[in-house]
């Protein structure tokens, strides 16, 4: 069975655009119901934030450090 190509980041992100654009939104949606609901200062909310920075900071290895920073 011959392999195929790896995709192109054009072809990638044909294939991941509305998947990621739902997971986004819906964490857009989730920070704006708990601000709605009066905020809560929580060690997790902050861990949240700092990871969001990571998730689209341009820098490699963003899975890596998304997931350690979540593991302090």
């Amino acid at each position: 069975m011959a392999l195929t190509p790896p995709k192109t980041a054009p072809e990638l992100l044909d294939l991941y655009w509305a998947d990621m654009r739902s997971h986004l939104l819906e964490v857009a949606a989730a920070f704006d119901r708990l601000e709605r609901a009066g905020g809560v200062r929580d060690p997790r909310l902050d861990a949240l934030r700092r990871v969001a920075r990571i998730a689209v900071d341009e820098q490699p290895e963003r899975a890596r450090r998304f997931l350690e920073e979540l593991s302090k």
